[in-house]
């Protein structure tokens, strides 16, 4: 690389991952191979120095983008003189041979000069890069002075004739013109364009008879009239469509279809009434229609049916300590379920287990809410439970004492007094009532009630119903019950109003032999479940 190239704008890859270099070159040694570039871009991106100096061995690639005007070669004179027929080149070959030996540029708006001006126009100035060049033999520029330039093929033409012939045989025709100035006349004629001979084959009538029914018919008189949407809509006989649609289906399908409906029936096929299946005796009192998921019926029951249902259980031999395990343990399950402890007694997890406080009044209800206790604490949930303060008037049952005595192996708290209580739990559990709404044997503890419920407002926990007594049925002295999300009915359910809670059925095993003893003739409703939900019915 001699000094001639100082001045000019250079692209340089240079190896070992420095990628490219672009800039001006201002010093080329030619001693040490060294090349030096200003106003550099490595990467495309604006270089921190103002000098670089590259080594020729590391230099892999190098590209001119563009020369200094020093470095330009001058305008070249083109001679007018015509030239001679016998210098023409008569063949593609010969015309490619001479390109390759002289090629000069012309200024893109040479062609739109007149003729006369164009044959006394002596200088070539260098266009800019992209337009076309001329090209002529070596003798053709000195002597004959004909320009010759290479015309450019239609589309049209390449495809009906092919690209092996670019250029016409004779040399003597369309070369002279454009040596004179003039254009050769190409033939932008095809078979597929502008041929009105052709007959048009399918594919063209087809789009052409699509372009008339879209595109013919004009919009003038539309654009200026308005729509009428009355009248247009008057055309439309719907009684005719209809008809139309009803003789195309099969006769057995028309005879079955109604043309008007009231407005309350349904136009879809209702589903049959679902089978009563369980059936209890009646006795007068208000009853509730309860249903599973599945739409078995669950009719509900009195509290002494439901307590002469129990005790011939007991006298069968499921004695009532065995009643007492099996409901608390389907309530442990559905309290597990509802305080989220999957995930809060996983050991894995640092949170604080659930805090469950069970309220037992001194009955068969209460015992289970103690047993429940022992469960949940047996599973990892902190319990406390609320019992009534001792009188001697009123001794404890002796299956609560039980139950107390085994809930205190576990290590769990029994308190009385609400103050002890926390402040922060996640569930109530609420045993306080029997069937006939008292909290104890001959009708005490009313005190200890009022302080629960104060307390259980107060503490705005969620609070579950272990078996309360029934709502149609309570007693005008009862105490009002304590808004419950959840109720827990065993084996059937009694009487609820659906603003109590959603209510939940505990299977309690027990055999039909039993049920047919009290008079009710069972089917599980329960399926492959322990605990199921029940919904009311109208």
């Amino acid at each position: 690389m001699t000094e001639e190239y100082v001045g000019c704008q250079v692209s340089v890859e240079v190896g070992g991952g420095l990628g490219f270099y672009q800039g001006k070159v201002v010093a080329i040694n030619t001693q040490r191979q060294t090349l030096s570039l200003t106003q550099v871009i490595h990467n495309g991106r604006p270089a921190p120095l103002s000098e670089v100096t590259i080594n020729a061995g590391d230099v892999r690639d190098l590209k001119i983008l563009s020369r200094n005007a020093d470095t330009t070669p001058k305008p070249t004179t083109i001679p007018t003189q015509p030239e001679a027929p016998s210098q023409t080149p008569t063949s593609a070959s010969q015309l490619y041979s001479s390109q390759s030996n002289t090629t000069q540029t012309f200024p893109p708006d040479h062609y739109k000069l007149p003729p006369q001006q164009q044959s006394t126009h002596r200088t070539a100035k260098v266009p800019p890069l992209g337009h076309g060049t001329v090209a002529g033999g070596a003798g053709a520029g000195e002597e004959g002075g004909q320009i010759r330039r290479k015309p450019r093929a239609s589309v049209g033409e390449t495809l009906a004739h092919g690209s092996h012939q670019p250029f016409p045989r004779d040399g003597a025709g369309e070369w002279q013109q454009m040596g004179q100035g003039q254009l050769p006349s190409i033939d932008y004629s095809s078979p597929r364009r502008g041929d009105t001979t052709r007959t048009p084959n399918k594919k063209e009538r087809q789009r052409r008879a699509r372009n008339e029914a879209t595109f013919g018919t004009p919009i003038d008189d539309m654009l200026t009239t308005e729509f009428d949407f009355e009248s247009n809509l008057a055309l439309f006989d719907k009684q005719a469509v209809y008809e139309e649609i009803q003789n195309h289906k099969p006769d057995v399908v028309r005879q079955t279809v109604r043309e008007n409906y009231r407005y309350d029936e349904n136009v879809l096929p209702s589903k049959p009434p679902p089978e009563r299946k369980i059936i209890v005796p009646t006795s007068g009192a208000a009853e509730v229609i309860y249903a599973n998921d599945n739409g078995l019926l669950v009719p509900s029951v009195t509290s002494d049916l439901r307590a002469a249902l129990l005790s011939t259980a007991n006298q069968h031999g499921l004695t009532n300590s065995r009643q007492l395990e099996m409901i608390g343990r389907a309530a442990t399950e559905v309290i597990m379920s509802i305080s989220g402890c999957s995930h809060r007694l996983d050991p894995g997890n640092s949170q604080q287990p659930p805090v469950v406080v069970v309220l037992c009044g001194s009955h068969l209800q209460g015992a289970a809410g103690v047993n429940t206790a022992r469960q949940l604490e047996c599973q990892g949930v902190r319990t406390l439970v609320v019992t009534p303060p001792a009188s001697s008037s009123t001794p404890t049952p002796l299956l609560l004492t039980h139950e107390l005595q085994l809930y205190g192996l576990t290590g769990g708290r029994t308190v009385a007094d609400t103050r002890a209580l926390p402040s922060t739990l996640d569930l109530i559990v609420d045993a306080r009532l029997d069937h006939a709404g008292r909290a104890g044997e001959g009708g005490g503890g009313l005190a200890w009630l009022a302080s629960t419920v104060a307390w259980a407002s107060a503490s705005r926990a969620p609070v579950l119903a272990l078996d309360p007594p029934s709502d149609l049925a309570a007693l005008p002295s009862s105490p009002p019950p304590l808004p419950a999300r959840v109720l827990l009915c065993v084996a059937l359910p009694l009487a609820y109003t659906p603003a109590r809670g959603k209510v939940y059925l505990l299977s309690l095993p027990l055999p039909l032999h039993t049920f047919a003893a009290v008079g009710i003739k069972y089917v599980s409703p329960f399926g492959a479940k322990l605990v199921i939900p029940l919904h009311p019915c109208e």
